[in-house]
């Protein structure tokens, strides 16, 4: 069964569309393990909001586009009608998902920073735990900040991990000047917006592919009827 020229030219830009899908799949994949990374060093600041589920949804679903954007690939070359439906359905569904994960990512973000600050005032002024003082190091290092809201609030000299040392001696001017609190707001309103924008973007992409899968592959099935 032959392909006239505009369904030959719908079927290879649905092959290249797949292979953007296949790379944005990739993104997801590498944006959700990087922010699943640093989210993980602070995830008792969550207090009760599972905030590292959103980057481990993203990875989830990169794998399954990857996956999914080659079996695209496949029935757009192999020209099954069944292969490229069976693709635009799971595309449909992909791209509602990515939908519904960027707009809980913004509806969300406000509850997980204010939890995420208060949790650390508490710990922070419970360091007499040592669970507690590193987990403050951590933070203090990872973000390059220093106290609540400065190292001010530190009575005596401020850690090594103001300086975004482990060990030794914190000279003054390099002291972290940014406040923690500042800085949590600041890494959850970036990961925010990386995280629904990206999903967003790699939507967009997925769409316009699911027009041309649902195109090619009604065509193939009025060619196949024709000369059935």
């Amino acid at each position: 069964m032959g392909l006239n020229c505009g369904m030959s030219i719908v079927k290879y830009v649905l092959f290249i569309f797949n292979l953007l899908c296949a790379l944005c799949g990739i993104a997801l994949l590498t944006i959700g393990i990087i922010v699943l990374l640093t989210a993980s060093d602070l995830e008792k600041l969550f207090g009760d909001y599972n905030a590292i589920a959103a980057p481990i949804v993203l990875i989830i679903l990169g794998s399954i586009i990857f996956v999914i954007a080659f079996f695209g690939c496949c029935g757009a070359i192999r020209e099954s009608h069944c292969l490229t439906m069976t693709y635009a359905t799971f595309m449909f569904i992909l791209v509602i998902g990515q939908i519904v994960i960027a707009a809980v990512t913004f509806a969300f973000a406000g509850d997980i920073s204010n939890a995420m600050t208060t949790t650390f005032e508490r710990i922070f002024n419970e360091q007499h735990v040592d669970v507690n003082r590193e987990l403050v190091d951590t933070v203090q290092i990872n973000l390059a900040c220093c106290g609540v809201d400065g190292p001010i609030n530190w009575a005596g000299s401020p850690p090594p991990s103001c300086c975004g040392l482990t060990s030794g001696t914190c000279a003054p001017q390099n002291i972290f000047q940014t406040g923690c609190r500042s800085a949590l707001e600041d890494w959850v309103d970036t990961s925010k917006h990386i995280i629904a924008w990206v999903a967003l973007g790699v939507a967009v992409v997925q769409l316009v592919a699911l027009i041309f899968a649902c195109c090619l592959g009604n065509h193939i099935r009025n060619e196949r009827r024709r000369y059935a």
